[in-house]
């Protein structure tokens, strides 16, 4: 089993985890979890965004032209893993 510990928060928050845990039929950990995965995702791509923002148009065309970053259409073990997908 995972340990466990209890956190103190005010009665106005729980209510609020427990009535999205509820309409989600979902545990109140999940909710919490749920809810720092998003604002985890949300803080990577806020970075993302600033560094897009802040490279050149010269470091951006390099991007683009990284062949490290181009698709290898004939790669076999590319289209294994689509066919066991179903891609």
């Amino acid at each position: 089993m995972t340990a466990v510990t209890t956190i103190k928060v005010p009665v106005e928050l729980r209510d609020r985890i427990a009535a999205q845990a509820r309409q989600n039929n979902v545990t109140l950990a999940a909710v919490i979890a749920k809810a720092l995965d998003e604002a985890d995702e949300r803080r990577f791509w806020e970075a993302v965004r600033a560094e897009n923002v802040a490279i050149t148009e010269e470091e951006r065309l390099e991007r683009i032209h990284d062949s490290t970053l181009m698709d290898d259409l004939d790669d076999p073990v590319d289209a294994e893993v689509s066919i066991q997908n179903k891609w």
